[in-house]
């Protein structure tokens, strides 16, 4: 678990899902490297993305918070 807060001052909460959900099994599939998928919940806004294993330790607050803002951007 890791507590992240983002430049508009928003505080995200991310969690590693214990799998990757159905609707993005394809996209992990074809990123060819091992993911895991995560869910970042602010209470108003929730994000579920794929990233790396070893997330909660070795990505750093700014790569955290842009992958969040890229999924919120994406439809």
């Amino acid at each position: 678990m890791r507590t992240v807060s983002d430049k508009q001052g928003t505080t995200w909460i991310c969690l590693e899902l214990p799998e990757v959900p159905a609707e993005q099994r394809e996209r992990a599939a074809a990123l060819g490297t091992a993911h895991v998928a995560i869910e970042c919940n602010s209470g108003a806004d929730r994000v579920i993305a794929l990233v790396p294993p070893g997330w909660d330790d070795d990505m750093d607050d700014a790569r955290l918070t842009q992958i969040i803002r890229e999924h919120l951007a994406s439809p």
